[in-house]
């Protein structure tokens, strides 16, 4: 069969909703769908679901189980991915100790003796290496990635491949601590940068100025209790002109580029990518990133022009879990 005709499969796994496409060598998304995750209090029912969503999507767009190059896996926390085991999924923990290969490749059903290989790896990794081989980094061998969102994830490539470390923890730029008195963070540290321009941190930022009676739209549309307020919001206040907001902004933006200058005299990279949800706010979120790196690497010399948005978005952990995949081909 024809190169061309083969593809992967890459699914992107998390506590809400699921992700899956199929992905050409060239990192086309040929077809995707999204799925809500099942959850259980013991049984891994979201991996029985990938599963079964996978070989629906592959029906759907009329591929064959001898065009299937493999399924990759794109695990919301730490994984091993030479045994296939997830070691710990913090907000899914029915799937903490879970060997996630073979849970998905005993459940697939694409006919007696078809053989499917699997792999799995951290989302962030899967970001990081989709946006190095068809993204934003395509043309750079060095890059650090965050992804700005419930929590913020990370990656680093370096000569062209992404890197995990032995114990799987490179790149987790969430967990530097850019503010030691900080609050909290779910890792149980204070003052991480995730515990800061995370969810709930954005959040805390905006209720905490909003409390000490500075005028916001945020107060309307917040609800009484503020229980309504997301990032999103924040984000589009702030593109509004709103002062709270731009605060909230500039004070995320700063200690964002904080711990991207720890990032860049560790890493020297060619470009730095910012992705997930968060990282959609734009100029209000990217300027203070900016003028920090400015003010604060002046050994490295870095061209704060080259901390970019991502190019492929939402469908970056998709394509990066079926370059587990591709990358073993190549």
């Amino acid at each position: 069969m024809a190169r061309r005709q083969m593809v992967a499969v890459g699914v992107d796994l998390g506590g809400t909703t699921f992700d899956v496409g199929i992905v050409t060598p060239q990192g086309e998304l040929m077809e995707r769908q999204s799925y809500d995750t099942p959850r259980s209090g013991s049984e891994p029912q979201a991996l029985i679901a990938v599963a079964a969503a996978v070989g629906g999507i592959m029906e759907k767009a009329a591929v064959k189980p001898d065009q299937l190059l493999g399924i990759g896996l794109g695990i919301p926390g730490p994984v091993d991915p030479d045994s296939g085991v997830i070691k710990q999924a913090p907000n899914m923990h029915e799937l903490d100790g879970v060997n996630a290969v073979e849970t998905v490749a005993g459940e697939l059903d694409l006919g007696d003796g078809v053989q499917v290989k699997v792999r799995i790896g951290n989302d962030a990794y899967c970001h990081t290496l989709a946006e190095l081989r068809y993204g934003a980094g395509r043309d750079v061998a060095n890059l650090v990635m965050l992804t700005l969102g419930t929590g913020v994830g990370g990656g680093v490539a370096l000569d062209n491949e992404v890197r995990r470390g032995p114990r799987q923890i490179m790149g987790e730029v969430g967990h530097i601590i850019v503010e030691p008195n900080g609050r909290r963070c779910g890792c149980g540290n204070h003052g991480c940068l995730e515990a800061i321009v995370g969810r709930d941190g954005m959040i805390d930022q905006a209720v905490r100025l909003l409390e000490q009676g500075m005028p916001s739209v945020l107060a309307e549309w917040g609800g009484r209790k503020h229980e309504k307020l997301t990032p999103k919001m924040i984000a589009e206040a702030a593109d509004q002109g709103d002062e709270l907001a731009l605060e909230v902004m500039k004070t995320s933006g700063h200690y964002i580029g904080v711990a991207l200058c720890s990032c860049i005299v560790l890493t020297d990279p060619d470009l730095i990518v910012l992705g997930g949800g968060i990282a959609n706010a734009g100029h209000v979120l990217f300027e203070p990133i900016r003028r920090t790196v400015h003010h604060r690497s002046l050994i490295s010399c870095f061209d704060t022009d080259n901390i970019v948005p991502s190019e492929l978005g939402g469908e970056s952990g998709m394509i990066g879990a079926a370059a587990l995949i591709l990358d073993e081909m190549e």
